[in-house]
């Protein structure tokens, strides 16, 4: 995310504007709020269904049991979704109650979610794998590292970003502290642009389940339109009314 210490003065000074102006941040945190509702709503219907029988039983109520792989790849699915959920919940948790270090530090946990989710949704049995994996091969399989690599498509350099900023401890981070900044000269800027990594952060969760329940569950898109329709209404709702959101995201649509 561009952040406003890499702009021109005049640039700057507008963006700072936008970041700061109220309604700009009440749209970010309508946003967090919309999309948090979408993935509690997601993680409370998986996490029965999977019981169930998972994403390939076309009538789980009928008793119907797909392979034992299957059950348990969706299993893991599920588990990725609910922690993904569990830590959205907490971050957003945190933005209420100003402590935006703690935001870094559960985006950087985001990210590597992400990855799984991702990888998952390239072969569900990566998902399998996962949840019969060792810690042992936990760290060899499904680091943070293997994963890009395994995917192509992260960067190294905005997870490491995210580690200096929230994960491992580093002076970077201080810029997320409020108390540190008594006159909130530059906490306030930090803060903003914060929120809305978060809220970039939480669609990209949001999209990667999507994505692939949409791939690999025969009842998902049948049973969670409203849902669907929901993420997508307040994704666009946000872009219009948040300018910095919008020009962030002008190649996204």
């Amino acid at each position: 995310m561009t952040t406003s210490d890499e702009l021109d003065d005049e640039a700057h000074d507008e963006f700072r504007r936008a970041l700061l102006d109220e309604s700009h941040g009440d749209a970010r945190i309508q946003f967090l709020s919309t999309i948090l509702g979408v993935l509690v709503n997601i993680e409370d219907w998986l996490a029965i269904d999977s019981w169930l029988g998972g994403g390939k039983a076309e009538h789980p109520d009928r008793g119907e049991k797909p392979d034992l792989a299957s059950v348990m790849a969706f299993r893991a699915v599920t588990t990725v979704a609910s922690m993904s959920t569990e830590l959205a919940d907490a971050a957003v948790a945190m933005v209420a109650k100003r402590r935006y270090y703690a935001v870094g530090a559960v985006i950087r946990q985001l990210i590597e979610c992400e990855y799984l989710l991702v990888l998952f949704d390239e072969d569900l049995d990566h998902a399998r794998r996962w949840g019969e994996s060792t810690p042992a091969e936990i760290r060899s399989s499904f680091s943070p590292k293997q994963m890009r690599t395994l995917t192509g498509k992260f960067s190294n350099e905005e997870y490491w970003g995210h580690c200096d900023t929230g994960g491992h401890p580093a002076p970077k981070g201080a810029r997320l502290l409020e108390k540190l900044d008594p006159m909130r000269q530059s906490w306030p800027v930090s803060a903003a642009e914060l929120s809305i990594d978060l809220g970039l952060h939480l669609r990209r969760i949001w999209k990667a389940i999507d994505s692939l329940l949409v791939k690999h569950h025969v009842r998902y898109q049948r049973v969670r339109a409203d849902q669907r329709q929901l993420a997508e209404d307040a994704w666009v709702t946000w872009r219009a009314d948040d300018p910095v959101v919008e020009a962030l995201t002008a190649s996204d649509g």
